[in-house]
């Protein structure tokens, strides 16, 4: 298994990394995204290329902006992003150089397979530009809108308090100015003001639920029968019904599957090569 370590510059100057795992022309690419403050070296993007590049599907692991909490600034002075500080609509930036990063190698189909937080993304990308060439998305463990997803995070009390102290800041032109969240489990959250605004605002557009109504190609909704509360089983249902071709979107639960696909990685992938083929 071939696996180089690739970059790509978005249009408006961000530095992306990833790995990409060569293989078939005649089969449709993926392109694998990860959750919030997650990276292309951990969740599902460390462990499915290893599961599904050896049936000949070109599997590229990719950063997008909200990959960790955030960034160190490089010498010639890149933008400084990670989880606390991207916006929502710039996404559109992260996943748009991806695709041409494998149009360039010379795949023209190509399958987006979404983790958690990138796939009100990847569902705003391809609802905005509508990309011919992708011919299926797979979304693990999709949030309701997000600013939901974080209420359950960080309880509903640190959310207003979140919020209110955003719009705060917002009136006072300090969008810069860090908040940090605290919640569920022993991680905090840290945002700029802006970016919790951007995502977890009232006015968000980050909700699956509605994007995933322009989205046309097929789908795959998965979840795990231990998932977050919000990634309920009703929550796949409404998508299903919502979807542009519903006919066309399938839900499968992986049982005893938490979020994260812990010590479920192998029924993942083999979940995800089953949808595949009949793709094909």
């Amino acid at each position: 298994m071939k696996c180089e370590l690739t970059s790509v510059e978005t249009r408006d100057g961000l530095d992306l990394h990833g790995a990409f795992f060569e293989a078939d022309h005649d089969k449709p690419a993926l392109i694998i995204m990860h959750g919030a403050a997650m990276n292309f070296y951990t969740g599902i993007g460390r462990f499915l290329p290893h599961l599904i590049n050896p049936y000949d599907y070109a599997c590229l692991s990719a950063n997008n902006r909200g990959h960790d909490f955030g960034t160190a600034p490089d010498g010639d002075k890149k933008p400084v992003v990670g989880m606390m500080r991207e916006r929502f609509r710039d996404c559109i930036y992260d996943i748009e150089a991806w695709i041409n990063f494998l149009n360039r190698r010379g795949y023209r189909e190509i399958v987006i397979v979404g983790h958690s937080q990138a796939i009100p993304k990847i569902l705003y990308v391809q609802n905005s530009l509508q990309f011919s060439g992708i011919t299926g998305l797979v979304l693990v463990s999709p949030p309701p809108s997000v600013s939901k997803m974080m209420r359950f995070l960080a309880t509903d009390n640190f959310y207003e308090r979140g919020l209110f102290k955003a719009n705060e800041l917002a009136e006072l032109g300090m969008d810069s100015q860090l908040i940090v969240l605290r919640g569920r489990g022993t991680m905090p959250w840290i945002f700029t003001s802006e970016t919790f605004l951007s995502f977890y605002g009232p006015d968000t557009p980050a909700d699956t639920e509605e994007l995933i109504r322009k989205v046309y190609c097929p789908i795959l909704l998965i979840r795990g029968s231990n998932d977050f509360e919000p990634v309920s089983r009703e929550l796949l249902a409404n998508m299903k019904k919502n979807a542009g071709h519903s006919g066309a979107c399938d839900i499968v639960e992986i049982a005893n599957a938490d979020h994260f696909y812990s010590q479920a990685e192998e029924q993942l992938g083999q979940t995800i090569l089953q949808w595949l083929e009949k793709l094909d």
